[in-house]
């Protein structure tokens, strides 16, 4: 297996939906409270959050391949007007987890930030996916808050109805 790999603007987008539906599974496996809100977002939905992020400021999409060409692993990463950097999404399937193609992608991503002065870096990680943690240290993210966020009941009304 030999990878290369690419670096884009928005445009690259577009390559990573069968990719990023990969990740999206992964996550509604793993997530404790919020399975249905994050098997629900389409791609498209996705990608338009992200397009809506980057035109306040800038993105970078970095690409690795396989020799015919299918996306194996991304990461999308954003420079926002605050000069906050953020890893906004970064994968790699499973086949070809453990070959260093995620440190590669990190690293593209920060060096990005960096030479555009970059004043604080971020990456976010759902609750249930902890094991991410280790790879995100290794680059100097270290846990700082916890966002807590009410869950929807499945009827679309926020917590209990009653009354204490």
């Amino acid at each position: 297996m030999s990878v290369r790999y690419e670096v884009m603007t928005e445009e690259g987008l577009d390559l990573i939906a069968p990719v990023w539906l990969e990740l999206r599974q992964m996550h509604r496996a793993r997530s404790t409270h919020f399975k249905a809100l994050l098997g629900s977002q389409s791609f498209e939905e996705r990608r338009e959050e992200l397009l809506e992020k980057a035109a306040g400021g800038l993105m970078r999409v970095d690409l690795a391949r396989e020799d015919d060409g299918r996306v194996v692993g991304y990461c999308v990463s954003s420079l926002g007007p605050d000069m906050t950097g953020e890893v906004d999404s970064i994968f790699v399937t499973a086949a070809y987890r453990g070959m260093g193609i995620g440190n590669a992608l990190m690293e593209g991503a920060l060096r990005w930030m960096e030479s555009l002065g970059a004043k604080r870096k971020v990456v976010k990680a759902i609750v249930g996916n902890e094991e991410v943690h280790a790879f995100y240290a290794r680059f100097g993210f270290l846990p700082k808050s916890v966002l807590l966020e009410q869950a929807q009941s499945p009827g679309g009304k926020r917590g209990s109805d009653k009354h204490i």
